[in-house]
């Protein structure tokens, strides 16, 4: 008889990598212009095809453009200036990740943090998605955490990530 090995989380079913992929696909090429709150700060979000973003903050504004990010410090009295900051290579803002969500660690490929554990299920649908650690210890086939979540709208937008460090929410949107 198979003992089943604890060590290996389950498989995603077919249902989860479906509701992913069409989570992953929706996003793809996407417009949008948005609001993002990570709880201290409200950013003002802008994607376009291309890899071009735009994200504001209060007192600091981030403009990348494929592999180039470049960063203002703005103040409305004295205008903008550039900052001396140094972006590593393929470095996005974090608040980039509710319209684009492909850069997000959650979705269990190589080199992200978390994978899909199952469905929160809505009165319409899915509502969102459950993730857990990659390395989180696993007792009895069942993760001990720590996890991930990513809610969803009716439209398979994503509302909210909340991940071990940060909470981020999407206050608004233009596509």
């Amino acid at each position: 008889m198979d003992v089943p090995d604890e060590d290996m989380p389950p498989t995603p079913d077919d249902d989860l990598l479906a509701l992913v992929a069409a989570v992953l696909s929706r996003a793809q090429d996407r417009e949008a212009a948005a609001v993002v709150s990570d709880g201290d700060e409200r950013y003002e979000v802008a994607v376009a095809p291309g890899d071009r973003w735009v994200v504001q903050a209060s007192s600091t504004e981030w403009i990348g453009t494929g592999d180039s990010v470049v960063s203002y410090e703005t103040q409305l009295a004295a205008g903008a200036r550039q900052r001396t900051e140094e972006f590593p290579p393929g470095w996005y803002h974090p608040a980039l990740a509710l319209l684009w969500p492909h850069l997000l660690p959650v979705w269990g490929r190589l080199g992200d943090e978390y994978r899909p554990a199952r469905i929160i299920d809505g009165l319409n649908g899915p509502a969102g998605i459950v993730c857990e650690a990659l390395d989180a210890p696993v007792v009895g086939g069942e993760s001990l955490g720590p996890w991930a979540h990513v809610l969803l709208n009716d439209d398979l937008r994503i509302t909210l990530v909340e991940l071990e460090q940060r909470t981020w929410t999407l206050l608004d949107i233009h596509e």
